[in-house]
C-alpha cells in the first residue's frame, strides 16, 4: 500500500515538474519572441518595397546623409536625414517590428515631395541597430524623444517637427507623447493600443492561456528591465493634447482592428481616425496609395495651422 502511494505521489510531482518545465519554457519562448526578432538586413527590406512596387528603385533624390546620435542610455541610433531645399518642418519615421528604415522609404517619398525633411533610424535590434534586444516601443519611445532633441538642438525650437510610426513604430510613437516631447503632430499607423492585451490576444490565437503573460513579464523585467504593462501607448497618447492621426486597416489581424477605437476612445479629444478599408497589417498605404497620402497631408496642414 505505501509503496503505491509512494508511486502515485511521484507520478503527481512528476506531472507538476513537467507543467512547470512548460510554463517557464513557452514563457521564456515568448519573452524571446518579443526582445530578438528574426533580422531583416536594409538592403532585403529595400527590395521588398520595391519588388511590391511601392517604392522606385531610383531614391536618389532624397540625399540621404547619415547620422548616428547618441541616446541618453548611451547608445547608438544609426539613422539618416534628407534635408528639403524649401523645408517646411522635419518628419521622423519609425518602423515596425522585424522591419528596417527603408521600410518607411514608401511614406518618406510622398512626405519629401510634400516639402518635408526626412529622419530615417533602425529601432533598437533592427537593421544596423547594434542594441541587443528590442522593447517594443518602451526604450524605442525614449530615442525618439532624443532624436527630436538632436534636431531642435541643430535647427532651432521654431522648426516644425512630427512623427510617423507603423505597428511597433506607431506604438514608440504614442509612448512618446507621453513624455512631453515637443512635436506638432503625430502620426500612428496599426500600433497596438497595450502590449499586455496584444500579447493576450496573440495567446488566444494560438489556443493556449493568458496565465504566460505573467511567466513573461517576470523575464522581461529580469533580462529587460521592462514590464508588458509599461508599454501602454493608448494611455501614454491620451497624456498629450498633441494632433494625433489613428490610421488601421479594418482586416488586419495582426494587431486587431479594435485597438483603433481603443486609442481613438482615450484620445478623440486630439484624435482623427482614417480607416483603410480592406487593408491588412501595415498595408493601409499599399491598398489606396493616394487616398493614405491625401488624408496624412490633409491632417499635417491642418496640425500646423490649428485649424
Amino acid at each position: 500500500m505505501i509503496f503505491y502511494m509512494k508511486t502515485y505521489i511521484f507520478i503527481i510531482l512528476g506531472i507538476i515538474l513537467i507543467i512547470v518545465l512548460l510554463y517557464i519554457f513557452i514563457s521564456m519562448y515568448l519573452t524571446k519572441f518579443l526582445s530578438y526578432p528574426k533580422k531583416h538586413d536594409n538592403q532585403w527590406a529595400l527590395n521588398f518595397d520595391i519588388e511590391k512596387g511601392l517604392i522606385p528603385k531610383d531614391m536618389s533624390y532624397l540625399k540621404r546623409q547619415e547620422i548616428k546620435i547618441v541616446a541618453r542610455d548611451g547608445q547608438i541610433i544609426e539613422g539618416d536625414f534628407s534635408p528639403h531645399e524649401n523645408q517646411k518642418g522635419i518628419i521622423i519615421l519609425a518602423h515596425g517590428y522585424t522591419w528596417t528604415r527603408e521600410g518607411c522609404l514608401k511614406y518618406a517619398q510622398f512626405l519629401y515631395k510634400h516639402g518635408y525633411s526626412i529622419f530615417l533610424f533602425d529601432e533598437r535590434s533592427h537593421g544596423k541597430s547594434k542594441y541587443e534586444y528590442t522593447t517594443m516601443g518602451y526604450l524605442e519611445s525614449k530615442d525618439i524623444c532624443d532624436i527630436v532633441a538632436y534636431l531642435r538642438k541643430v535647427y532651432g525650437e521654431e522648426v516644425v517637427i512630427g512623427l510617423h510610426g507603423e505597428s511597433m513604430g506607431a506604438a514608440s510613437v504614442m509612448m512618446a507623447l507621453g513624455q512631453n516631447i515637443n512635436v506638432q503632430f503625430a502620426i500612428e499607423d496599426c500600433g497596438y493600443a497595450s502590449l499586455k492585451e496584444l500579447i493576450k490576444y496573440k495567446l488566444k490565437c494560438m489556443h493556449l492561456p493568458v496565465i504566460f503573460c505573467y511567466g513573461s513579464n517576470f523575464f522581461l523585467k529580469r533580462f529587460e528591465k521592462y514590464h508588458l504593462e509599461d508599454v501602454n501607448p493608448a494611455d501614454e497618447a491620451s497624456k498629450s493634447n498633441i494632433p494625433l492621426l489613428i490610421i488601421h486597416g479594418n482586416e488586419d489581424d495582426f494587431v486587431p482592428f479594435k485597438d483603433s477605437k481603443v486609442i481613438y476612445e482615450k484620445n478623440k479629444n486630439h484624435a482623427t481616425l482614417y480607416v483603410a478599408n480592406g487593408a491588412k497589417h501595415a498595408q493601409s498605404y499599399e491598398v489606396d496609395p493616394l487616398q493614405y497620402e491625401k488624408v496624412v497631408i490633409d491632417f499635417i496642414n491642418k496640425a500646423i495651422n490649428k485649424e
